[in-house]
């Protein structure tokens, strides 16, 4: 990146320095802004009682040894950027939430991180039912160009970002470490991947902080305010997964999350917020109908199903699933069709777009 303004400068020096979130707001309100923070810091210090008195001081000497120089360096050798909450590029959905991270570090780009995005999250342990759902449904939401926000963490979080890739969705990986340390190894590709295909890798964490486990509490408040709403795939009674489902109630996301089996570890925690209010989710239909824009949006899309495609029975079939029938069997004794032929007919309406068939009833795409 190029010179950086007074915001970045500011925001930059406190952060390479590890003043917290919550700290960097006190001073912010006690100053009035990142200007008037920089400029009267050293005449102001020893007003600032909700700073230790060390860390006064160690700000006060690196502020004045300051090597901005330095630190633009270690950004374009690791070929991360950075963004303060002053500036217009910053996240808007992340703006509103409170305690939003002042400064973000990135790899990759933000060009499309307003749009609409989902975060799909769950255990590292995951199952294979909790990976099947959550490749299918990651599949499904990528389909509709919904952003796939997550963790970059092993397990869901892995399976949400590769299918989201795989389908050429923009995917955002939130981690809870500094932007230049890779965390889990064996994800270093993915990074890789996240990070050079229009999505980004983010962090609010400078260079050379470590993955402790504290960071990922903060990091989860991230990938909720990111996201239009939270799909939990599984997650365990206690866990990080459900501290994310707890950050996104607190800043009025939707929570979604997928039921599983009654004696699963890794369902206790999703069938206990769906008990406390969660919407129970088996297909992204569940998420479309409580996501206006996304409702639109979908609406919008199917509204270009060219209807002179279909055959006469295709036509004969969409008749009858807008007089209200909608499983197989009352297909079949409605138009009198043999099962073979009405599954093949069925297939083929789904293909160009006009219904959309899951395990338990069919519906209307348009």
């Amino acid at each position: 990146m190029g010179n950086i303004n007074i915001n970045q400068k500011t925001l930059l020096w406190l952060s390479a320095n590890g003043v917290s979130n919550n700290k960097i707001s006190k001073l912010l309100e006690y100053f009035g802004s990142p200007e008037n923070l920089w400029e009267n810091f050293v005449s102001e210090k020893h007003n600032l009682s909700f700073l230790k008195t060390d860390a006064i001081e160690e700000l006060s000497e690196n502020k004045n040894n300051f090597v901005e120089e330095r630190l633009m360096k270690k950004l374009e050798i690791e070929k991360a950027e950075i963004v303060t909450i002053f500036d217009e590029e910053y996240p808007a959905k992340l703006k509103q939430i409170q305690g939003a991270p002042y400064l973000l570090y990135y790899k990759g780009n933000l060009d499309f991180i307003n749009n609409i995005s989902i975060a799909v999250i769950g255990s590292r342990k995951a199952t294979s039912y909790g990976k099947w759902a959550a490749e299918k449904l990651t599949k499904e939401l990528s389909e509709v160009g919904v952003n796939i926000v997550s963790g970059l963490a092993v397990g869901i979080d892995t399976i949400a970002h590769k299918t989201a890739l795989k389908y050429n969705a923009k995917t955002y990986g939130i981690i809870g470490c500094g932007i230049n340390v890779v965390y889990p190894k064996k994800n270093l590709e993915l990074f890789k991947q996240i990070s050079g295909n229009n999505g980004a890798v983010i962090t609010e964490y400078p260079f050379d902080i470590q993955p402790v486990a504290f960071n990922f509490h903060d990091r989860n408040r991230i990938i909720s305010g990111l996201s239009e709403g939270v799909l939990v795939i599984e997650a365990q009674e206690k866990s990080g997964t459900l501290i994310t489902a707890g950050h996104a109630a607190n800043q009025g996301r939707e929570i979604f999350a997928v039921p599983g089996n009654i004696d699963s570890l890794y369902s206790k925690g999703t069938n206990a917020l769906i008990r406390d209010g969660a919407k129970i989710t088996v297909s992204i239909d569940d998420i479309i109908e409580e996501i206006l824009e996304l409702k639109e949006r979908v609406k919008l899309q199917n509204a270009f199903i060219d209807l002179s495609t279909l055959t006469d029975d295709e036509i004969r079939i969409m008749d009858s699933l807008k007089s209200g029938k909608n499983t197989v069997e009352e297909l079949r004794q409605e138009i009198k069709m043999e099962t073979g032929e009405l599954l093949g007919n069925l297939t083929l309406l789904e293909m160009k777009g006009a219904i959309k068939v899951s395990a338990d009833k069919i519906s209307l795409n348009i």
